[in-house]
């Protein structure tokens, strides 16, 4: 990540943190801070949680920040940086919606949270699924199995199938979150099947590779 971004990401954590500071006041003694799969609220906190929530986006921007740095093939880190960096800023924003999300609720202001997040999740999804053929090997960012880290080739025809793989994930999220009773369980279970699916295929084409090496 740039700088420039970094600074820029900070910035808008800022000015959310001192947005939030001008509402302090007027906010009820106790807020919402979680919703269960129905969106239903289903824990309230001190509204002096608001302090530890502002450090959510900040802390996953700090995280997103180092792990270039740290990786064994941060080199390849700069390669995808046009990857990296917007999928860096979803997840700092997305991270700050979250906390507006509690404020707003303590104002009264209802939100179909189960919707609105699970929307925002298909989105990052589907537009990660497009940019996922570009990132390039490396042990913190993409489809990492022990397959795709041991050959380039794998690891690049797993994510182009991984790139599939996400947008439609993706795409059945965001429908789903028009229901949502079963948006939750069916988000989790398409995760999970999403997964299993990536992961199966680089152990697929890695067979393939060895045996026609050999």
């Amino acid at each position: 990540m740039s700088k420039k971004a970094g600074f820029l990401l900070l910035g808008a954590c800022l000015i959310s943190f001192i947005a939030q500071m001008v509402l302090y006041p007027s906010l009820p003694e106790t807020i919402p801070i979680h919703w269960n799969a129905a969106g239903e609220i289903d824990g309230w906190g001190s509204k002096t949680t608001l302090f530890m929530l502002n450090l959510l986006p900040v802390g996953i921007l700090a995280l997103l920040a180092l792990i270039p740095k740290i990786d064994p093939k941060k080199e390849n880190f700069v390669k995808h940086k046009n990857v990296y960096q917007p999928f860096s800023a979803l997840m700092v924003f997305f991270m700050i919606g979250v906390n507006w999300m509690s404020i707003l609720a303590a104002m009264g202001i209802e939100l179909p949270v189960s919707t609105i997040v699970m929307l925002a999740m298909g989105a990052i999804f589907i537009l990660l699924g497009n940019y996922m053929p570009r990132i390039r090997p490396n042990y913190t960012f993409g489809i990492r199995t022990p397959w795709t880290l041991a050959s380039e080739t794998v690891w690049k025809k797993t994510h182009r199938v991984g790139g599939y793989v996400f947008v439609v994930s993706g795409i059945i999220i965001a429908v789903c979150s028009f229901f949502p009773g079963w948006a939750s369980l069916i988000g989790i279970g398409v995760l999970l099947a999403g997964a299993v699916a990536s992961s199966v295929y680089s152990w697929v084409v890695f067979r393939e590779e060895q045996n026609h090496n050999h």
